[in-house]
């Protein structure tokens, strides 16, 4: 497969030609159903009232909202015209809200009411004075508020904007224009704005859905945020760049909801991190034979657990999904899995790269590459971001003359390519100077019986400079205490990586990407154990 010179719109353009009349987007919890061709209609409708708003090319437009039709079709509506759309966590706080408007420049800001009891529009409201590129507030929603104008009346705005100014418009945007800026978690500092192109996001969704097998004939269930990468690329578009149908049970992540709706809707494809899938899987109203149509998707966003892999393959039948890695700032997926790789491979590997970018390791001292099997950083090069917006020096510092992207992740390579993440630069633990990979020591934990999940962290030690934590979600059902766990590890690992500290615990702190926040983790277990002499377990 060649990678391709064209922008997201005029690759779908092509798809909506060959299936005009196959499903495109359905949306279970709101009871919507768009064929290609019908998505397409919303699309330009949508895409005419933007021209007639005034968003002109490279305008940049924030889209916040949780998992709504309207959010696709803002999207596909906004790439139409070349504008550049900002993803916002619909989680986001009025000081990340405020923050990212602002230094993303954004003009205009299409939205829903709230989620969750939040209201988006008082936030909105207060800080729109503050950001003086802000001009328009278009509302996803049935009633209007002072200064706002709703979705509906954007797409009446549109009906008297020919189709050949679209047109002559969508021709305008080139492959490499920017179509989004999405913000980093920014779980150290401000988040960063990664300036993303067309011809990435389209390369990397055709790249990766060669790789695990996705055709038309698929059905990709969608519950991940669309505000991340990993919802908005790597399932959503990738999907219907494929002709694939989108399959969206819920707004927000429930899985009684998305049960259902994987087995009414026939879903073929599924995609999560680690703990999502567990989240499935452990639920009270899961049946094995309901996902009987399930066979390929993705596990991505953390390591995968063997016994996670193990019951998805084995047990349930999901036979081919895979393993995959990825950044916002190399436009999704750097490696993945191939479907017929062993259980092994797809566990305790990321993959091998995707054929339309290069990856290797390098030593973080020298910046020398390593042979096969030598532990170092991973870099990447190919589609990667055009930069972090208004941030030269971080970009400088992120990206070297040779065009390589180097991501802070520690990583081998072996012989034919497969790759293994074995922790973060910045979350190795040194505990009196001995390193230690996190990744590793989770691994061997995984072996005991009644672990579901296990995270392994360092926090600050005046003596040792860090002592280690291991906390761990038990399967329902499951009684082990923390002197269980640490006879356990006695078994499996050695007294110099062993984590001194056990505990269980019914959940996580997490992004609502579904990562899990290690820093938060950290910082409550200095609080809880102080210092770690005087609480530390006999």
């Amino acid at each position: 497969m060649q990678a391709v010179r064209e922008s997201v719109c005029g690759m779908l353009e092509g798809i909506v030609a060959r299936f005009p009349g196959r499903e495109a987007l359905v949306h279970t919890e709101r009871g919507v159903r768009y064929n290609y061709d019908l998505l397409w209609w919303e699309v330009d409708r949508a895409a005419k009232g933007l021209l007639r708003m005034g968003v002109e090319q490279g305008d940049k437009v924030a889209l916040w909202a949780p998992n709504i039709p309207e959010w696709m079709i803002a999207f596909l509506g906004l790439s139409r015209i070349g504008a550049v759309l900002v993803p916002i966590d619909p989680g986001a706080k009025r000081e990340d809200l405020e923050f990212i408007l602002r230094q993303s420049e954004c003009k205009v800001i299409i939205m829903v009411k709230g989620v969750e009891g939040q209201d988006y529009v008082d936030m909105i409201l207060q800080v729109k004075g503050d950001i003086p590129s802000l001009d328009q507030i278009v509302l996803i929603d049935v009633e209007s508020f002072p200064e706002t104008l709703l979705w509906t009346e954007l797409g009446a705005m549109g009906e008297d904007v020919e189709q050949d100014l679209l047109e002559h418009r969508s021709h305008t945007v080139g492959p490499e224009d920017a179509v989004a800026i999405m913000y980093t978690s920014g779980t150290t500092g401000k988040p960063k704005g990664v300036v993303l192109e067309h011809q990435g996001l389209v390369n990397k969704s055709l790249f990766s859905t060669e790789r695990q097998g996705i055709t038309e004939q698929d059905r990709a269930c969608l519950f991940f945020p669309l505000f991340h990468m990993f919802g908005n690329t790597c399932i959503a578009l990738a999907s219907l760049l494929r002709g694939a149908a989108l399959i969206m049970p819920c707004d927000l992540f429930e899985p009684a909801s998305i049960l259902k709706t994987i087995y009414k809707e026939r879903c073929t494809a599924i995609y999560g991190t680690p703990s999502m899938f567990i989240a499935l899987v452990d639920h009270p109203e899961f049946k094995t034979k309901r996902w009987a149509s399930v066979k390929r998707g993705t596990v991505g966003g953390a390591p995968c657990p063997m016994e996670l892999m193990k019951r998805l393959v084995e047990n349930i039948g999901v036979s081919d999904i895979t393993v995959a890695y990825g950044i916002t700032e190399a436009s999704s997926w750097l490696t993945m899995t191939h479907p017929d790789d062993p259980l092994e491979l797809r566990v305790g590997t990321i993959g091998t790269p995707l054929a339309c970018n290069e990856v290797k390791i390098v030593d973080p001292a020298t910046q020398e590459d390593l042979p096969p099997g030598g532990q170092g950083e991973l870099c990447t090069r190919g589609f990667l971001m055009r930069e972090y917006y208004k941030m030269p020096v971080a970009t400088a510092a992120a990206i070297d003359r040779e065009g390589w992207f180097h991501t802070g992740d520690l990583g081998q390579m072996d012989g034919k390519g497969y790759v293994r993440i074995t922790g973060r630069l910045k979350d190795v633990i040194v505990r009196e100077g001995v390193e230690i990979y996190p990744v590793e020591v989770e691994e061997r934990l995984y072996g005991h019986p009644d672990i579901s999940e296990v995270q392994v962290f360092g926090f600050p030690h005046p003596q040792k400079g860090q002592e280690v934590a291991a906390w761990v979600r038990l399967r329902e059902g499951a009684v082990v205490s923390p002197d269980d766990l640490s006879r356990y590890a006695e078994t499996c690992l050695d007294p110099g990586v062993r984590p001194l500290y056990f505990k269980v615990v019914s959940d996580f702190p997490m992004t609502r990407s579904g990562k899990v926040q290690k820093f938060k983790l950290s910082a409550m277990a200095a609080q809880e154990y102080g210092d770690g002499a005087s609480h530390a377990p006999s």
